[in-house]
C-alpha cells in the first residue's frame, strides 16, 4: 500500500508541473509523402464545410496516427487509461458513468461529453474553456485525475516505440513529438462525423419517414411556446432555439451555445463563469448536440439525469427560473412551467430517439485499430 501511494504521489506531483513541450526536431527523417484527404469527403454538404485549421491539413496517415493515439493507454502515466476509456464508440464516444475514472481510481468532476461533429464547434469542454481540439488534447493527458502524464515523459515513451516512430514518420516526417501528437489527434477528432440518423434523413422536412408519434414530437420540438388561453396547454416546447438545425446544436457561443438551463435555484458549479470571471457567465455551460442523445446518458454536465424522460420532465416541470443567469431563451417563457402532457412528453422522447446514428457508432474508421 505504501509503495502504491508513493507511486501515485510521485505521478501526481509530476503531472502538476506544466513543462512546455519540446518543439519538433528541425530536420525531417524521410521523404515520405503522406496521402492528402479532401475535407469534402469527410463533411456532408447538408452540414456545410466547417472552418478547419490551415496548418493541419487532413492526411490518411495523420488521421490514422490520431486514431492510434486515441485508443492507446500509453498516453497515461501508468499505461492504464486511454481517451477511449472515457469516450466509448458504442455510446457515441461518451461515458455511461456519471463521472469518468482516471489513473489510480481517481474520478473526474463532470460527465464526459460525447465526441462527434466537433469540427463545427467553437468551444470545447462543458465550461467552454478551450477553443481548439489541439489545445484540448493536452488537458486530459496532464490532468492528475485523468491520465496524470507529463509531456516530456510522454514524448520519451513515443520516441522509444518503433510503431510510433514509423507512424509519426509517415504522418509528419518527424520523430515522435507531442506537438505533432496533438495535430494527429486533432485530425482524428475533426474527422468524426455523425450524419446518418433518421433525424438527419428527415431534416429539414421529409415528414413522411417519421411515425405519427415522431411527427408530433418534431412539431413540438420546433414550435414556440404558446399557452392556450382555455386549456393552458402549450403546443410548442421551443427546443429548437438551443438545439436547432441539422446538427441539433446552437453553434454560436453568444446565441445559446453557452447557457444556463435552470437546473438549480442557485449556482452550484460556476461553469463558464469560472473561466471568464464574468458574473453573467456563472452557471453556464456549453450546449451539447442532441444527435445520438438516446445513447449518451447520463445527461447534463454533472450526469444528474439518467433517462431522456427525466430530461424532458426537467424542461417541462422543473426549470428553476430564479437562477440569476438563466438563459434568456427560457426566461422568455415568463417564468411559467410548460407542464407538458404525458402524450407530449412521450412524443418528444420518440422524436429525440430518431437522432440515433447506428452507422456512426459502428463505423470501423473510428474503432480501435489495435
Amino acid at each position: 500500500m505504501r509503495i502504491y501511494l508513493a507511486i501515485a504521489t510521485a505521478a501526481l506531483a509530476l503531472s502538476a508541473c506544466r513543462v512546455d513541450p519540446e518543439l519538433p526536431p528541425g530536420g525531417k527523417t524521410s521523404a515520405y509523402q503522406p496521402t492528402p484527404v479532401d475535407p469534402s469527403d469527410i463533411f456532408p454538404e447538408k452540414f456545410g464545410m466547417p472552418a478547419l485549421p490551415a496548418d493541419n491539413p487532413f492526411t490518411e496517415e495523420g488521421i490514422n496516427l490520431g486514431r492510434m493515439l486515441f485508443y492507446d493507454p500509453i498516453l497515461s502515466i501508468d499505461s492504464s487509461v486511454s481517451c477511449a476509456s472515457c469516450h466509448v464508440q458504442q455510446v457515441a464516444f461518451g461515458d455511461p458513468s456519471t463521472f469518468s475514472t482516471g489513473v489510480f481510481g481517481l474520478q473526474t468532476g463532470r460527465n464526459a461529453p460525447s465526441l462527434f461533429n466537433l469540427a463545427y464547434s467553437r468551444k470545447f469542454f462543458w465550461d467552454a474553456r478551450q477553443n481548439t481540439l489541439r489545445e484540448l488534447v493536452f488537458e486530459p493527458i496532464q490532468a492528475h485525475n485523468e491520465m496524470a502524464m507529463t509531456l516530456p515523459l510522454l514524448q520519451q515513451k513515443l520516441k522509444a516505440s518503433p510503431v510510433y516512430k514509423e507512424a509519426f514518420n509517415k504522418a509528419f516526417q518527424h520523430e515522435p513529438n507531442v506537438m505533432d501528437m496533438a495535430k494527429a489527434m486533432e485530425q482524428f477528432l475533426l474527422s468524426m462525423v455523425s450524419q446518418n440518423s433518421k433525424f438527419n434523413a428527415f431534416f429539414p422536412g421529409k415528414f413522411s419517414i417519421l411515425s405519427e408519434e415522431e411527427k408530433r414530437g418534431a412539431i413540438l420540438f420546433n414550435s414556440l411556446v404558446d399557452f392556450d388561453k382555455i386549456t393552458g396547454i402549450t403546443l410548442g416546447a421551443d427546443c429548437f432555439h438551443c438545439h436547432g438545425g441539422a446538427l441539433a446544436q446552437q453553434q454560436n457561443p453568444n446565441m445559446g451555445g453557452i447557457s444556463n438551463n435552470g437546473l438549480d435555484p442557485v449556482i452550484t458549479d460556476k461553469g463558464y463563469g469560472a473561466i471568464t470571471g464574468n458574473s453573467n457567465d456563472l452557471g453556464t455551460f456549453k450546449t451539447p448536440s442532441l444527435l445520438n442523445i438516446a445513447l449518451t446518458a447520463p445527461y447534463m454536465h454533472d450526469g444528474r439525469f439518467q433517462t431522456l424522460e427525466e430530461v424532458v420532465d426537467h424542461y417541462s416541470d422543473g426549470i428553476e427560473y430564479d437562477n440569476p443567469t438563466i438563459s434568456p431563451m427560457l426566461s422568455a417563457h415568463g417564468g411559467r412551467q410548460l407542464n407538458l402532457s404525458a402524450q407530449q412528453k412521450s412524443d418528444l422522447v420518440a422524436f429525440l430517439k430518431t437522432m440515433t446514428d447506428t452507422t456512426f457508432i459502428n463505423n470501423p474508421a473510428y474503432s480501435n485499430p489495435f
